[in-house]
């Protein structure tokens, strides 16, 4: 039988979507080409925002309609979100919401026997973490390693809360054994990843905890990455580790989302501008190789001019490496639905477009400031190889001879936000 994966939405939906793809292979399932019809569509769907759930429900009629004798799936956050009149006014074969993700292909051939559909059970009913382990990545150097599922921050904005439940965690031995997994396929760096992967718990074991724990464990040329964490979970221990440990990459992805404590206080983030900066100069003291990234929401509901130049100055201020910059997109059923002062448009366009030229600024002054770099060769084309330094910029490197692993060089000039280097 041949299948389609398609995914939308954040990075934990597409290594879901490498987990289904990973286990639909194993049990005999056949990948289809792009563009050829196939017997199984999988949509692995997102609810973030009223555009994304838009997007979802289009894919489920584009599957339908490319094939309309295929089983079609819809799993994921979306068909978890909405109620039971809209997930039956989908159509679709089977339905598996934030619960039981891990039992897709069981699911999928349990339907082909009696055509039986599975239920979405409710968010309060989640109380364990499923596992979901990868043990091969398609760009073999970097793998990704899921430890954490869920939020309990409830930001005025976001739907993931109500989508994919309260927080919860994997064992610290289950982490290890996939992390060890990994490291014996050729992958070079682990990225630990999740919906709020600064929350892991296990028991005594906190982030900081797993982290001494993977590196005493795995093979001295695994370096671990971390993908996203908040201001208020950069624990003292941490930092200290990262300090201690060459083998963490320097790098910190860090969301604030409005550098405007009004604009804050509207978002229900759980800190001020201050206490955001106070923590940021802390970190940079104890760790002055780090870089520091962040997503920004631009067009917040009310959100005035003085505002938004309030946030791009703090920006600056703050000096982070790059932005991820996103403009504001209703969801119906979160509480900033239900407020009211809209922006325009247009007017975000607009904000977008300044955030995202300042985010190429700061990546310049950030990747100036170092003479060497340490760069993981992922991939190349005849002599230019490509991959990410510690700090998470871009890099080609011009070499006549093999490269491979992770490798420090100085650099000859930056262009298109890359750094370019001439092995000769």
């Amino acid at each position: 039988m041949k299948y389609k994966i398609l995914t939308l939405g954040c990075k934990v939906n597409s290594y879901e979507s490498q987990f289904y793809n990973e286990q639909l292979e194993a049990s005999g399932f056949t990948k289809a080409n792009e563009d050829e019809p196939c017997d199984l569509y999988i949509i692995n769907t997102c609810t973030v925002t009223n555009t994304a759930a838009s997007k979802s429900r289009k894919k489920i009629h584009q599957a339908k309609k490319e094939n309309p004798n295929a089983i079609v799936v819809a799993i994921g956050c979306y068909v978890q979100f909405i109620d039971e009149k809209q997930r039956n006014d989908l159509g679709v074969d089977i339905v598996i919401g934030a619960n039981h993700k891990n039992e897709l292909v069981k699911i999928v051939s349990d339907y082909i026997k009696s055509k039986k559909m599975n239920t979405v059970v409710s968010i309060e009913d989640f109380s364990e973490f499923e596992s979901m382990p990868i043990h091969e990545f398609e760009s073999k150097k970097r793998a990704f390693l899921k430890i954490q599922d869920g939020c309990n921050q409830y930001c005025s904005y976001c739907a993931i809360p109500y989508a994919r439940g309260h927080e919860r965690c994997p064992s610290k031995e289950s982490v290890i054994e996939t992390a060890i997994e990994l490291s014996k396929r050729d992958h070079d760096e682990i990225v630990l990843t999740g919906i709020h992967t600064g929350r892991y718990q296990d028991g005594s074991t906190n982030l900081a905890g797993l982290l001494k724990e993977l590196l005493k464990k795995t093979d001295s040329r695994i370096h671990y990455r971390i993908s996203s964490i908040e201001i208020t979970e950069v624990s003292d221990e941490l930092i200290q580790l990262m300090k201690e440990n060459k083998r963490i990459c320097s790098h910190l992805h860090i969301p604030i989302q409005a550098a405007c404590n009004e604009t804050l206080a509207r978002m229900n983030r759980p800190y001020t501008v201050e206490e955001f900066k106070e923590r940021i100069q802390y970190i940079r003291t104890q760790l002055p190789n780090v870089s520091i990234s962040t997503d920004v929401i631009t067009g917040f509901v009310q959100e005035s001019e003085e505002e938004f130049n309030t946030t791009v100055q703090n920006l600056k201020e703050i000096g982070f490496s790059f932005l991820h910059v996103f403009p504001y997109s209703k969801r119906n059923g979160t509480e900033a639905s239900k407020m009211t002062g809209e922006i325009d448009g247009n007017v975000k366009k607009s904000r977008v477009n300044v955030l995202l030229s300042l985010s190429k600024e700061l990546r310049l002054n950030d990747m100036n400031r170092f003479d060497e770099i340490s760069i993981l060769i992922e991939n190349h084309k005849d002599n230019v190889y490509y991959g990410y330094t510690d700090q998470y910029h871009m890099a080609h490197v011009y070499s006549n001879q093999p490269l491979e692993g992770r490798i420090n060089v100085k650099w000859d000039a930056i262009e298109n936000e890359t750094y370019i280097v001439k092995e000769g």
